[in-house]
């Protein structure tokens, strides 16, 4: 404890200002709420993704591995987030989830460069081919039998899009301001970018 002197024999003693709450986690006391949030919905992703896996399989095996190792990681990211051990790991979070959202996105407007889905009794969708032509004049992958073709929307889809996107959100606002600008930057930069090639590629 100090002392300061006011010119008298007794001096005065000063008390040192508190010190300031130490933060619970990275994200502190203010987005416990958030993780717990983004973890929720990082979980419903997780288990849409692997609930759909199987019917995948049976129309291209990669896929299926695809959406399986997607769901096994968006649970651990909800297990990290519940936790607030995620740390230095959200960017890559924010990435790998914008990532999975335009992969969506591309899959149900213009097709991706895989075979169609076969159509089964428990398919969350049915298959729906391009219009004005086969497939969507993407090349197929070699080795992949079948034409490529654009996803319609189901409900589980939506489910898991919008369980996504609010995780984006909410993992973007976790980050450092600098690091949110970059982020937010670059996303935004591919979005644009996406809507200038789906632009062009209609006008061709």
């Amino acid at each position: 404890m100090d002392t300061l002197s006011t010119g008298a024999d007794d001096p005065v003693a000063v008390q040192p200002a508190p010190a300031p709450p130490a933060p619970s986690g990275a994200a502190g006391r203010r987005g416990r709420a958030s993780l717990r949030w983004a973890g929720a919905a990082a979980a419903v992703a997780g288990a849409v993704h692997v609930g759909v896996a199987p019917e995948h399989f049976a129309g291209w095996a990669p896929a299926g591995v695809f959406l399986l190792g997607a769901g096994v990681l968006q649970l651990g990211l909800a297990v990290a987030l519940w936790r607030d051990r995620l740390g230095r790991l959200a960017p890559l979070a924010v990435l790998g989830t914008a990532a999975l959202v335009l992969l969506y996105v591309v899959s149900r407007t213009v097709g991706l460069p895989v075979p169609g889905h076969v159509e089964l009794a428990t398919s969350h969708h049915t298959p729906l081919p391009v219009p004005q032509g086969v497939g969507n004049g993407m090349p197929v992958i070699p080795g992949s039998p079948g034409s490529s073709s654009a996803e319609p929307v189901g409900p589980l889809d939506l489910l898991c899009l919008v369980a996504e996107l609010g995780l984006l959100v909410v993992l973007v606002g976790l980050l450092p301001a600098d690091r949110r600008r970059v982020l937010t930057n670059l996303l935004l930069a591919v979005a644009g970018c996406a809507v200038v090639l789906r632009a062009v590629a209609q006008a061709s």
